[in-house]
């Protein structure tokens, strides 16, 4: 929807001076309306990129980093949850920033430009240890530096790592495993070709495994997936 909105100036008599109309629709001296600002800080909650919305608002790329550099977060520096979430996120490319929330509301705690140590513990620093004290529990991935970090400045919360990422190494090194005993045969044989295709089999969880049965041509016969599993292991 376009809107032509014409404003109304008035001039005073006494000191010729120049005032405009005002209107809800657009602040003082703004030409993007407020429905539209509002449309931009709605798509960047949803995590949009930039350009997109830009695109989608025919307003340039300027005028969403403008709305995004608008947003305050005012922090409590006299509250902090029970059991707090740590996780990093990309948020420019190649690099990484630190994310911190509350586990059970899942409200962001703080967002940090950039992962070290250092910055981590200038922040959480900022809290007095009473309340620093009152964590119980830090979730994380498997990034060490975290751990040692978190003893010193949470001492009576425990460490829990996130289930996500233990089941990502698992995974990960179920599929070395895999590799190294597949390049032992031939390229071109029954067992090489059988573990590169089914290699989602042996990660999936066995009670999934689906019970139909099918023509496998590389097998040459009618086979379940629990039956294939049986092959290749």
């Amino acid at each position: 929807l376009l809107i032509r909105l014409r404003k109304r100036r008035f001039k005073c008599k006494d000191c010729g001076k120049m005032a405009v109309a005002e209107t809800p629709l657009v602040k003082k001296n703004h030409q993007i309306s407020v429905a539209v600002n509002q449309k931009i800080a709605q798509l960047l909650i949803e995590n949009q990129a930039m350009k997109h919305i830009a695109h989608r608002l025919s307003i340039s790329t300027s005028s969403v980093m403008r709305e995004l550099n608008e947003f305050k977060f005012e922090t409590d520096w006299n509250a902090l949850p029970e059991v707090m979430s740590w996780d990093e996120y990309a948020f420019k490319k190649g690099k990484m920033s630190f994310i911190a929330q509350d586990f059970d509301s899942l409200n962001v705690i703080a967002i940090l430009d950039g992962r070290t140590q250092a910055t981590i513990r200038n922040h959480f620093l900022r809290y007095p240890r009473k309340v620093r004290n009152r964590v119980k529990v830090i979730t994380m991935d498997m990034f060490s530096p975290y751990y040692q970090l978190a003893k010193q400045l949470f001492p009576n919360a425990k460490i829990v790592l996130d289930r996500f990422h233990i089941v990502q190494h698992l995974s990960r090194a179920m599929n070395r495993v895999r590799i190294q005993i597949m390049n032992q045969f031939d390229r071109k044989s029954q067992e090489y070709r059988a573990l590169k295709r089914y290699w989602k089999l042996i990660q999936q969880d066995s009670r999934k495994l689906s019970d139909k049965r099918f023509y496998r041509p590389m097998f040459r016969m009618h086979l379940t997936n629990k039956e294939i599993l049986e092959k290749l292991l």
